[in-house]
């Protein structure tokens, strides 16, 4: 007769005793792997944000787009056009912008207008009414920054003076009806003795262009008068629809000078940042210096238009 192996009574407990120890090791292995995976997500973010901190902008000039009365201003991101060229071309490639000269600084005017008065300057030949181009320009999908050299500044008699301003105001007018979307004075040369004067022309135009939105190109150095408690920027702003900041004597090399640690064209961002954040203004660069258009780019600036000289 076979006999039974007897089972000890603890035999079954040392089993299940057995099998709860592995069960705890299989815990701790994927708590372990689990906060493993959350130690190098936590790394891999950090790293990446590091990497991501090393190729933001410098500036934040965002800018806004608001009203001014019931005149719509936005940044723009305008290139330089002529009339006549292939409009089209450009808003294929993405260019919507178009900034136009109305007027040249010797005051010549670039297009057929109806205020055909003799002050010494030319009307270019072979030329069409402004409507005619603006037209084209608006049906390729365009929108037009027109800019307006004013020269009645420099006439020294105040008579005559008056009759330059007058001409002037009337052309802009005739932009504003003929389709310019904006129109942005260039050539105000500012100064305590003129500032008056060049506030009442500035609200004039505002008045003058109608709907077009109005704005005025000042120079670096009447910004920095604010700190000299010397508001004549801000005196031009609340009077026009923006203002935009002449960037034009900067050298094409700006962006590879170096300032110290910084180059010159940061130096010079740092230095305005306050004003062009504030007045949510647009930098203004010539055709000559145009080459520093992608490095303000990359810098933040977003609202940017290039004129002729």
């Amino acid at each position: 007769m076979t006999r039974r192996r007897r089972r000890s009574k603890y035999s079954r407990r040392t089993l299940l005793n057995r099998d709860r120890s592995r069960v705890w090791v299989y815990i701790m292995a994927i708590a372990a792997f689990v906060a493993l995976c959350l130690i190098i997500s936590v790394g891999v973010g950090l790293l990446l944000g590091k990497k991501a901190g090393e190729h933001s902008p410098r500036y934040d000039f965002n800018s806004k787009t608001y009203y001014s009365g019931d005149k719509l201003v936005k940044p723009v991101d305008a290139h330089p056009y002529t009339f006549g060229d292939y409009a089209g071309l450009l808003t294929g490639v993405g260019i919507t912008d178009f900034s136009v000269c109305l007027r040249s600084p010797d005051g010549a005017i670039t297009y057929d207008t109806e205020y055909d008065v003799s002050f010494g300057e030319e009307i270019a030949e072979g030329v069409s009414p402004l409507s005619k181009y603006t037209t084209y320009i608006h049906e390729s999908g365009g929108y037009v920054c027109a800019y307006f050299h004013a020269i009645s500044f420099t006439v020294e008699d105040e008579h005559l003076r008056e009759i330059y301003k007058a001409h002037e105001l009337a052309l802009l007018s005739e932009a504003a009806r003929s389709g310019a979307d904006e129109i942005m004075l260039v050539g105000l040369d500012i100064s305590e003795e003129n500032i008056d004067e060049i506030e009442r022309f500035v609200s004039d135009a505002a008045s003058a262009a109608g709907t077009a939105v109005l704005g005025a190109l000042i120079a670096p150095e009447v910004f920095k008068l604010t700190e000299e408690g010397i508001y004549h920027a801000a005196r031009l702003r609340a009077v026009s629809d923006f203002v935009a900041l002449d960037l034009r004597d900067l050298p094409d090399n700006a962006d590879s000078v170096k300032v110290g640690e910084i180059s010159l064209l940061e130096q010079v961002l740092d230095e305005m940042e306050y004003y062009v954040s504030s007045y949510s203004m647009r930098v203004v660069l010539s055709e000559d210096n145009s080459t520093l258009y992608d490095a303000m780019r990359e810098l933040g600036v977003a609202n940017i238009q290039i004129i002729g000289d």
